[in-house]
């Protein structure tokens, strides 16, 4: 049976989050007189990654994920700053700064008359939302399913089954679902 539905990661399988990451932590640490080199964008990377783990997990709440990852680097560079603060300026960049993964917009071009497309992200809702209309990318597909609005993340059931109960009847073994960690 081929598919005629796909499921579409964002970060890391269209958008380059890691790129958008690093220019929106270099434009806030600039604007704030904190110096920037090549260690500060992996020490984040370890942090947020950790993190987002561990709520993919359901061990913490995304609320957690948001604030801490700023707490714990600021703790670990000895800057005097507040996570909750930082985290806000830095969604506002997130919105500002997508990246492309190279080649996603020309295959979702290729893929769009041959397939329905959705969404589905972990992404805060706001932000998701605006960095898919920064680069066009909602005239690809028919749907955005983002966890913080489902109220479950991927990859819990409760999420697909509320992705699958929205984008029409279709037998299972018709959609693939695609992105860039199991």
């Amino acid at each position: 049976m081929p598919w005629k539905k796909l499921l579409l990661d964002v970060d890391g399988t269209l958008l380059n989050f890691d790129r958008s990451a690093e220019r929106s932590l270099e434009v806030l640490f600039r604007q704030r007189g904190y110096a920037f080199d090549e260690t500060i964008f992996p020490l984040y990377e370890s942090i947020n990654n950790g993190l987002w783990e561990r709520y993919e997990r359901g061990e913490i709440p995304r609320e957690r994920v948001l604030v801490d990852r700023f707490t714990m680097m600021f703790d670990r560079l000895g800057i005097a700053e507040r996570g909750e603060t930082f985290e806000e300026d830095f969604r506002d960049q997130l919105e500002l700064n997508p990246v492309w993964m190279d080649g996603a917009e020309e295959l979702l071009d290729w893929l769009q008359p041959r397939y329905e497309m959705y969404i589905v992200t972990n992404g805060e809702g706001r932000t998701q939302r605006a960095r898919l209309g920064a680069v066009g990318m909602e005239r690809f597909v028919k749907d955005v399913f983002v966890s913080e609005v489902i109220g479950a993340q991927k990859p819990q059931k409760a999420f697909f089954d509320y992705c699958l109960a929205h984008i029409g009847p279709c037998e299972k073994e018709e959609i693939l679902l695609i992105g860039d960690s199991l």
